[in-house]
C-alpha cells in the first residue's frame, strides 16, 4: 500500500505541474495576442552579436520596451546581420536613434539598447522602398570604442618599441658613448673657455669705453664744425647777394652798351655805304685816267692808225 501511495502522489504532482504550465502558456499567448507591437529592422555590420538571442531584451534609458523577434544574415547587404525587434508603439524612436549591443560581462548575455542622439529630431519615417519595416541605424558601443582605442594604443606602443629598439642599436649605442665622451671633454675645457670669455668681455668693455670717449670727442668736433659752417654759410650768403647785385648792374650796363653799339652800327653802315660809293666813283675816274695816261701820245695826238677800226680815219 505504501509504494502505491507514493506513485499516486508523484503522478498528482506531475499533473498539477502540467496544468500550471498549460495555464501559463495560455496566459502568455493571450497576453501577446492582446498587445500591439511595432516592428523595426536593424542592420549590424560593425558590432558583434555574441550572446544575442531571440527574446533578448530591447531597452531604452534602462526600461525594457521590447524584445528581439528574429535575426539572420542579410542577403541584400553582404557582411551584415538583419535583426528584427518588436517594441511598444509608444517608444520614442526618432531619426537620431541608434541601436547599440550591450553585453553582460558575467553571464555573456547581450541586449539591444536604443539611444537617441537628439531629442529634437523627428520621429522615424515609414519603411523605405524595398524594406518591410522602418530601419534603425546602427550605433557604436562604448566597449567597441574602448576596444578600438586599445587596439590603436597597442599598435602605437608596438611602433614605439620598434623605434626604441632601432634607436638603441649597437651603432647608435656606440655613437651615444662617443657623444658622452665628447661632453665630458667639453665640460673639462669649459673652465678655460669661461676664463677666455671673461677676458674677451673685459677687452670688449675697454673697447666700448674707448669708443665712448672717441664718440664724445667726435661730438664736440662736430659741434665746432657746425658753428664754423654756419659762419661760412652766412658769409657766403652775403657774398652771393653782393655778386647778384653786381651781376644785375652789369647786365644793365651791357644792355645799354648793346643799344649804343646798335645805333653806332646803323650810323656807320650809312657812312660806309656813302664812302664806298665815293670810292667806287673815284676808282672809275682813276681807271679812266689810267687808261688815258697809258698811251700819252694817243691822248695828245689821237689814236694811231693801227688802232683805228674799219671806216675810221685820223
Amino acid at each position: 500500500m505504501e509504494p502505491e501511495a507514493k506513485y499516486t502522489l508523484v503522478g498528482t504532482a506531475v499533473l498539477v505541474l502540467l496544468a500550471m504550465l498549460v495555464a501559463a502558456f495560455t496566459w502568455l499567448a493571450s497576453a501577446s495576442r492582446g498587445t500591439d507591437v511595432q516592428r523595426y529592422t536593424i542592420y549590424f555590420a560593425r558590432q558583434s552579436l555574441e550572446g544575442l538571442q531571440v527574446r533578448s531584451d530591447v531597452r531604452m534609458k534602462g526600461i525594457r520596451v521590447g524584445a528581439v523577434t528574429s535575426f539572420s544574415f542579410a542577403a541584400q547587404r553582404p557582411g551584415t546581420v538583419e535583426v528584427v525587434i518588436g517594441i511598444e508603439p509608444s517608444t520614442p524612436v526618432k531619426e537620431s536613434t541608434r541601436a547599440i549591443v550591450d553585453r553582460n560581462l558575467i553571464t555573456g548575455l547581450a541586449t539591444i539598447r536604443l539611444q537617441n542622439a537628439s531629442e529634437d529630431s523627428p520621429m522615424i519615417p515609414r519603411p523605405a522602398p524595398g524594406e518591410r519595416d522602418p530601419v534603425i541605424a546602427e550605433g557604436a558601443s562604448h566597449l567597441q570604442q574602448f576596444g578600438e582605442t586599445a587596439n590603436e594604443l597597442a599598435q602605437r606602443a608596438d611602433e614605439t618599441m620598434r623605434r626604441i629598439n632601432t634607436t638603441l642599436s649597437n651603432e647608435n649605442q656606440a655613437a651615444l658613448a662617443e657623444t658622452l665622451v665628447n661632453l665630458r671633454d667639453l665640460s673639462r675645457n669649459a673652465q678655460g673657455a669661461a676664463a677666455r670669455a671673461d677676458a674677451a668681455l673685459i677687452s670688449i668693455a675697454r673697447t666700448a669705453d674707448s669708443v665712448g670717449v672717441a664718440t664724445a670727442a667726435l661730438s664736440r668736433d662736430v659741434g665746432r664744425l657746425a658753428d664754423r659752417y654756419d659762419t661760412v654759410g652766412a658769409e657766403a650768403t652775403t657774398t652771393l647777394r653782393d655778386a647778384s647785385a653786381a651781376m644785375r648792374q652789369l647786365s644793365g650796363d651791357v644792355s645799354q652798351l648793346s643799344r649804343h653799339a646798335e645805333s653806332l652800327l646803323i650810323d656807320s653802315n650809312a657812312e660806309i655805304r656813302l664812302t664806298s660809293q665815293q670810292l667806287r666813283g673815284t676808282a672809275d675816274a682813276v681807271s679812266v685816267a689810267a687808261r688815258k695816261f697809258r698811251d700819252p701820245r694817243a691822248t695828245f695826238f689821237g689814236p694811231g692808225e693801227a688802232s683805228l677800226g674799219p671806216g675810221e680815219s685820223r
